[in-house]
């Protein structure tokens, strides 16, 4: 029987991840004396990213432990600078130096390429090294909505492996059952969740917070997802990759009943997330064509247009990734968004940028004249 606790957070965190890990038996029921440990928190941009306090918390237990090694590892859509700069930005370079610990930058590592059992749409995955040098990975992601997935959280955290390549590969085949053949490919050993404030209403990033003061803790990835899916108010045909996951591995009914739930009650610290509602946030005369676009553009686009002071005046095509319709629509009122399709779309209009910065459809609107103002 699978074990998911949920705890109301604390002042001290340490106290709060202790308590977490206690009610599903303890950080010893998952971590040997003397493992080498990774911590992979989500840091993919500079908000709605795991709290460096809670994995300053983290990081105090298990050397107090003690453990042989730990370090720290993540990736995020671009290129190692922009990982980079995330890890400056969100203070995680600061912690690694403060505790003399390794800080992997996966867009830099060399991959392992990894066959997938019982494949749904990928026959391998190529992997980051240093996933396969440790004993023990710990998976510490965010409570946020997602305009693709649903939601995100620990199933969809361990993308962060790929290269930078493979990562908008998934987007091409089907982001929700390449993710299902990531989680059936690679696992990790615990999940902690930062719930402590969560992202709603637009998301990975440009969403609301949500304070929940809440960290859970669970040994499955997918049993802790089904748990915070429940949390955020969801149900499972919303979060396809969890639904796929579980019909893949012939997870019934009855096995995700008897999921223990310690701590708190979900039906004490529910709290239905607004979620992303794409038609309402793109105009109608907007035409998209994003058949391989990142998250990073699309969830850029979104936030865009929840910037236009109002309704463009005539049809627009928007394109956004490297892979164009062919032929091109005849429409001549075309918009490249974001700089992988601004060399091949022939557009009339475009913005540059990896993602572009949110404000400048409105202004390139506004210059051509083709916005009328609410």
């Amino acid at each position: 029987m699978g074990q998911v606790s949920i705890v109301r957070s604390q002042q001290n965190l340490k106290d709060s991840l202790i308590q977490a890990l206690e009610l599903i038996g303890g950080i010893s029921r998952y971590v040997h004396k003397n493992d080498q440990v990774l911590l992979k928190p989500n840091l993919n941009g500079t908000e709605g990213t795991t709290s460096q306090a809670l994995v300053e918390a983290l990081i105090q237990l298990l050397l107090d432990f003690p453990v042989r090694s730990l370090a720290i590892g993540e990736s995020t859509f671009g290129n190692y600078h922009t990982t980079h700069t995330c890890f400056q930005q969100t203070g995680f370079l600061e912690l690694a130096k403060t505790y003399h610990l390794p800080l992997f930058n996966f867009n830099q590592s060399e991959s392992i390429r990894v066959p997938v059992p019982h494949p749904l749409v990928l026959e391998s995955i190529p992997i980051a090294r240093e996933y396969f040098a440790v004993d023990t990975i710990i998976n510490i992601p965010v409570m946020k909505v997602h305009y693709a997935t649903g939601i995100t959280l620990a199933l969809k955290n361990l993308k962060g492996f790929l290269p930078p390549e493979e990562k908008k590969h998934f987007h091409e085949i089907g982001l929700d059952q390449a993710i299902v053949d990531l989680n059936n490919t690679i696992t990790t050993h615990l999940t902690i969740i930062d719930a402590i404030q969560g992202m709603e209403k637009m998301g990975p990033h440009g969403g609301d917070p949500v304070l929940l003061n809440l960290v859970m803790a669970g040994e499955k990835n997918w049993e802790v997802d089904y748990v915070g899916m429940k949390i955020m108010g969801y149900s499972l045909p919303e979060v396809r990759h969890l639904q796929y996951y579980l019909e893949s591995n012939g997870i019934s009914a009855k096995r995700i009943e008897e999921i223990e739930i310690l701590g708190e009650p979900i039906e004490s610290v529910r709290y239905p997330f607004k979620k992303v509602t794409v038609d309402t946030i793109v105009p109608s005369s907007f035409t998209l064509h994003s058949t391989n676009a990142c998250s990073s553009c699309l969830n850029a686009f979104l936030l865009s247009c929840t910037f236009l002071e109002g309704p463009p005046i005539s049809p627009i095509d928007i394109f956004l990734g490297s892979l164009l319709p062919d032929p091109l629509p005849a429409n001549p009122l075309r918009l490249s968004f974001g700089n992988c399709c601004l060399r091949q779309s022939h557009s009339y209009l475009s913005i540059p940028g990896c993602p572009p910065y949110p404000f400048e459809l409105n202004s390139i609107l506004k210059r051509n004249l083709l916005m009328r103002k609410k």
